[in-house]
């Protein structure tokens, strides 16, 4: 297990000159810092003179005597502050040293605001956080079971929650989530919400509603009781757009700190011209801002004047991100036109048979085990010829983790009927395309429905006999896709 140290560079012309030249180089220390660490552990740079700031990540290629062998994975042009002399778990003045050491903790806190501010230039190779430098609006698109939504979750929140920002009901940002007392009144700069049928404008931005308000008495006390009133209730939308201005305007956060993601999911299974109405108009950027502002209805300026914000005009921020997600198998749904597609980056999210994840997936049929990649590297093949199509394919996390039998036909095989082979099925005709069989020929009789993957399976008119469903599922994968369980 790695160790984690904080190097302190003198001055900003030393790491330029050191850590800018080369992705490997030796570092000498001075003799009070007692070099302890190991070939593989990690080292934050911070350059001492004359910002005080992390700005490198470096491993631990070898140690010998006072001299550090190093090797630099991470550069930011825009350092990250932090008060060593604060972390109660170090020896008094050990901060002062060239050399020493910190917590897995500290590590990944730091960790994570750094490689938010990362240089795409950098010689390491890894790829800058969102927002970083950058106004991200994009869609990603595939089949289902891709991981779109994972991929957004990871990159904004990061794997273990460390990008989040949280702040209290007075709109101070909070260090420590755990000690605060009421976890109802916590907010973030993540903002989420699932587009359906039903979704509209008001959804989105919010409406007036009835509440109930505590009641005043003549000298403006309240009485204990509650009545009934009407007030502008924002939604997803609003809240994520009061808080990116706040944050903007907020000195005392970072750069990092103040980005803010609204996230769309299944973003064209709503009707996206209904929904974001006028707003359309704020897609349009240039610098991250929008280029056009539009004038807001006057219950909604009424509530951003409340809010101390700007409530002639809409204007998106350049740290207001929006991510949004899209099944392209859904896409007859509610088809989104070209004007609006194109005011977004759009990326595609592939199906990936070799995810380190994904190929440790497993469904048991008939008591024996199959790997889930195995099965999709057939099944695709398959849909994509009944379908002529590359959208009903199916992605390496359509399942999550080892099935059962009942689970595998009651999700795997019930999409393959539902969304691939039912028009392909009729009693009085079938396809040749259709390949719910159990046999590799092309005989009618091999032939197995949804409904007979249940109760007592298959009829046989030749044999007056029942073939069972996990009969039938076991010929399928075996005889069928030629898939062989695991041993």
């Amino acid at each position: 297990m790695a160790a984690y140290y904080v190097l302190k560079i003198d001055s900003l012309i030393e790491s330029l000159t050191l850590c800018n030249s080369a992705s490997g180089f030796t570092f000498s220390l001075d003799a009070s810092s007692e070099i302890i660490a190991q070939l593989g552990d990690l080292i934050l740079g911070n350059v001492s003179e004359p910002t005080n700031e992390v700005r490198f990540l470096f491993e631990v290629v070898s140690a010998d005597g006072n001299e550090l062998v190093l090797k630099k994975k991470l550069e930011s042009s825009e350092g990250v502050a932090y008060d060593f002399s604060s972390l109660p778990e170090l020896q008094p003045n050990v901060y002062e040293k060239t050399f020493f050491p910190i917590s897995e903790k500290v590590f990944l806190s730091i960790l994570s605001r750094l490689s938010r501010v990362y240089l795409p230039s950098s010689t390491s190779g890894t790829a800058a956080a969102p927002g970083a430098g950058r106004t991200i609006q994009k869609i990603l698109y595939g089949c289902p079971g891709t991981g779109k939504s994972r991929k957004i979750k990871d990159s904004v929140e990061g794997e273990n929650g460390e990008y989040i920002v949280y702040f209290d009901d007075k709109g101070d940002k909070i260090d420590d989530v755990d000690a605060f007392p009421d976890k109802s009144k916590i907010t973030s700069n993540i903002f989420r919400t699932t587009f359906h049928p039903d979704y509209d404008y008001s959804t989105f931005v919010g409406s007036y509603k009835p509440v109930m308000i505590p009641e005043l008495n003549a000298a403006g006390k309240e009485t204990g009781k509650e009545e009934l009133a009407y007030e502008f209730v924002p939604q997803v939308f609003t809240n994520a757009y009061v808080r990116a201005w706040k944050s903007l305007a907020n000195a005392s956060l970072t750069k990092d700190e103040k980005q803010v993601y609204l996230i769309i999911e299944e973003i064209n299974r709503g009707n996206c011209a209904q929904i974001f109405g006028d707003l359309f108009q704020l897609l349009d950027r240039k610098d991250g801002r929008s280029e056009f502002s539009i004038i807001p209805d006057a219950e909604l300026r009424k509530y951003l004047k409340k809010e101390g914000l700007e409530s002639n005009k809409l204007v998106l921020p350049e740290n207001l991100h929006i991510l949004a997600t899209m099944n392209t198998s859904d896409q007859s749904l509610f088809p989104m036109d070209s004007a609006f597609k194109r005011r977004w980056a759009m990326e595609y999210v592939p199906i990936k048979l070799d995810h380190e994840v994904a190929k440790k997936f497993t469904f048991k049929v008939k008591g024996r085990v199959y790997m889930w990649v195995d099965f999709l590297g057939k099944i695709n093949q398959l849909i994509r010829k009944a379908t002529d199509s590359e959208d009903k394919q199916m992605g390496e996390f359509f399942i999550k983790d080892h099935v059962s039998e009942d689970d595998f036909k009651n999700k795997v095989m019930f999409y393959i009927w539902n969304d691939v082979c039912k028009d392909l099925y009729s009693a009085s005709r079938i396809s040749p395309l259709y390949f719910m069989r159990s046999e590799a020929g092309d005989d009618k009789k091999d032939v197995f429905t949804f409904a007979e993957l249940f109760g007592k399976g298959r009829y046989n008119e030749e044999d007056k006999d029942y073939t069972e469903p996990s009969d039938l599922l076991e010929g399928f994968l075996q005889k069928y896709l030629e898939l062989s369980p695991i041993k």
